[in-house]
């Protein structure tokens, strides 16, 4: 079974490169995209990620114009591939900053997978990292997982942590080989041509990021950064 997957712009941000790539790339400012990720194969339609709110999506000044892209809400991007949030039986939440887990509460009849430390965290989490709000996964019944647990044929999720505590990074198997869709925020600048991978800027545990992002080079797929903006769809 194999899948294509399409990245959905759910939202744009404009913070400064260090966020992504730890003691490297402070005072640039770039353009963060939040996607959230369709996969669609013969017996599944899976989303890695719903993005950002719908009802807090805002289009910066100059985005559109110096990209040439525009951000859409998580309902309009499904409908540009034919498909309502009710055709959506499986979604993949990497972990639960409020940019990944936005929408959620659309996907009615969906199984929801999450590692269980990142919900335990999102209940209750740390002053340092204020990117958590319980909201987005009020009333929903989540099926936890584990480190290289396959989800269905095709997609199996690896544990990632650093960035949180329960990231999960998702194996996806494609029609241009096998892809992986990183747990923790980064974009290209996070994987130089030569040395180790650079530790996300943002993290709960700088370690335990670093050993993530070395984990996902080395396994020698196509990577897509979780915060890339150049990121395409790739063919089922």
């Amino acid at each position: 079974m194999s899948y294509s997957i399409t990245p959905i712009l759910t939202g744009v941000r404009n913070p400064d490169q260090g966020i992504m790539t730890y003691q490297q790339g402070y005072g640039k400012r770039i353009w963060l995209p939040i996607w959230a990720f369709l996969l669609q194969g013969k017996d599944h339609t899976i989303m890695v990620d719903t993005g950002l709110d719908e009802n807090e999506l805002i289009t910066p000044p100059g985005f559109k114009e110096e990209t040439g892209m525009e951000p859409v809400t998580l309902r309009e991007g499904l409908q540009q591939e034919g498909l309502v949030p009710d055709d959506v039986d499986i979604v993949i939440n990497t972990h639960l900053h409020d940019d990944h887990c936005g929408n959620n509460g659309l996907f009615n009849k969906a199984v929801f997978y999450v590692h269980e430390a990142e919900v335990k965290f999102c209940k209750n989490p740390h002053p340092i990292d204020h990117r958590y709000d319980d909201y987005f996964i009020e009333g929903l019944e989540f099926t936890y997982v584990t480190d290289g647990q396959q989800i269905v044929s095709g997609v199996k999720v690896l544990h990632s942590p650093g960035h949180t505590m329960g990231g999960l990074s998702v194996i996806v198997k494609t029609g241009e080989g096998n892809v992986v869709i990183t747990g923790f925020c980064c974009n290209r600048k996070n994987f130089p041509e030569n040395g180790p991978a650079v530790c996300p800027g943002v993290h709960l545990d700088a370690v335990a990021a670093w050993e993530s992002i070395q984990r996902i080079r080395q396994l020698g797929m196509t990577i897509l950064p979780m915060h890339d903006l150049l990121l395409k769809k790739i063919s089922g």
